[in-house]
């Protein structure tokens, strides 16, 4: 009795891991190949250089910014695939992750709030400034 409980613990906890894995793969895996594919193709430099200036602010090199954009357009575990591919410090990771937490998703958030009868606007925008004040802050004190 005590057993059979146990194997249907553990299959199901098996099953729910493999589910898991599978639905975060279907977003990381795409966004890893495409920071892999922009910077094979030259890209990435190209645009890294357009936004170094507005990501220095928060210490993070310009590359980060398809990170940020990725997860803010997609789902925060795009955006960590994105980051996955970058060659970043402990304090850039710590900085974009902490960011990617209080924005991501905003366009399918957007949608929850407004139908929820919010301001989504008035929401989303005060994530990403949010998400901005908390990059600079760890920035400067880390």
């Amino acid at each position: 009795m005590e057993r059979e409980r146990l194997w249907r613990a553990l299959r199901e906890g098996a099953q729910n891991a493999v589910r898991t894995i599978l639905v975060l793969a279907k977003v990381m895996v795409p966004a890893t190949l495409l920071v892999t594919f922009l910077e094979l193709s030259g890209l990435l430099p190209q645009l890294a250089k357009r936004f170094a200036p507005a990501m220095a602010l928060l210490g993070l090199p310009g590359e980060a910014a398809i990170a940020l954009v990725a997860g803010n357009l997609s789902s925060m575990y795009a955006g960590v695939g994105a980051m996955a591919a970058l060659e970043l410090t402990v304090k850039q990771r710590l900085i974009l992750a902490a960011m990617l937490m209080l924005s991501h998703s905003l366009p399918q958030e957007g949608a929850i709030v407004l139908q929820a009868g919010g301001r989504a606007l008035q929401v989303v925008g005060v994530r990403i400034l949010t998400a901005l004040a908390t990059g600079i802050v760890l920035n400067m004190f880390f």
